[in-house]
């Protein structure tokens, strides 16, 4: 198991993570990292609560991720674990699933 602050010691310290948040399921923002975008979280909240209510009406399994692109080529990652979820804008030069790959592991194990 994990606390929220190795996860987050881990998370930041990846090579293109702009931005980081973590929110509950519930909708709360659990940790917004220094001089951070405070819509960013809200954001990744509605986002993913907006996914999840909308999954029995169109017969989703998901979602588990979300990747969206912004206009000056920057991403927005969203990875939903069993307790939080985690929101990373990332650098137009890095690829979303490096990132999903090395947190996926570490989601489901970080306590809250």
């Amino acid at each position: 198991m994990l606390s929220m602050q190795q996860f987050t010691q881990t998370t930041e310290k990846l090579t293109g993570v702009k931005q980081l948040v973590v929110v509950s399921h519930e909708g709360n923002v659990a940790y917004r990292g220094n001089n951070q975008n405070i819509r960013l979280g809200d954001y990744i909240a509605y986002i993913v609560i907006t996914a999840e209510q909308l999954k029995p009406h169109l017969g989703f399994t998901g979602p588990y991720h979300l990747i969206m692109e912004q206009s000056d080529g920057e991403r927005i990652l969203t990875i939903l674990g069993d307790q939080i979820i985690v929101g990373i804008c990332l650098d137009a030069h890095v690829a979303p699933t490096t990132i999903i790959d090395e947190l996926a592991p570490l989601i489901d194990q970080v306590i809250i």
